[in-house]
C-alpha cells in the first residue's frame, strides 16, 4: 500500500485497520493492541497509544474503517487516525477559526465524514464516521457514545 501519509497504518478512516508491523513509526506509538473482536456486521479492536490515548476501530465486512472513537490525556495525532479526510478536517478547522470561533468543540461534516472532537488538556474524545460506509442495522451515533 501506498500512503502519502508516514502514519497511515494505524486506523486511518476509510482505510484497513492497524496492522502491527506494517509500519516502525505507527508500532513505535501504540503501548497495547486488542484484536478486533465480532459484533453485529463489524469488528471493534482497541489500540492504546503510548500517551495513554485509546482509540477504538470500527472495521466492516470489507475490511475497511468505517468509524473510529478517541479518548484520553492527549488528543491523538489527526492525521494518523483520519488519513485521507485530513484536508477536510483541517478546512473546517480553518473556516471556524476565520469566523472567530476559538475553543469549544471541533465539529465537522463534511465530504461524506462526521467528526466531532472535544476536551481540554489532560482529557481528550471524540469520534469520526464516514456516512455511507456505516454497515446497515447499525446505530452509529449509539455506537460512538
Amino acid at each position: 500500500m501506498v500512503c502519502a501519509m508516514p502514519l497511515c497504518a494505524i486506523a486511518a478512516l476509510g482505510e484497513a485497520p492497524f496492522a502491527a508491523g506494517a509500519s516502525a513509526a505507527v508500532d513505535a506509538r501504540v503501548a497495547s493492541y486488542q484484536a478486533a473482536k465480532t459484533a453485529q456486521g463489524y469488528r471493534v479492536a482497541v489500540l492504546e497509544l503510548n500517551n495513554g490515548t485509546v482509540v477504538q476501530e470500527f472495521v466492516d465486512a470489507k475490511g475497511q474503517v468505517f468509524a473510529l472513537r478517541w479518548s484520553g490525556p492527549d488528543l491523538p495525532d489527526m492525521g494518523m487516525l483520519l488519513g485521507s479526510y485530513l484536508p477536510v478536517f483541517k478546512a473546517s478547522v480553518q473556516a471556524a477559526r476565520q469566523a472567530g470561533k476559538r475553543g469549544g468543540p471541533v465539529v465537522v461534516q463534511s465530504g461524506g465524514m462526521v467528526m466531532v472532537s472535544t476536551g481540554v488538556m489532560g482529557a481528550f474524545q471524540g469520534y469520526a464516521y464516514l456516512e455511507a460506509w456505516v454497515p446497515l442495522d447499525v446505530d452509529v451515533r449509539a455506537l460512538l457514545k
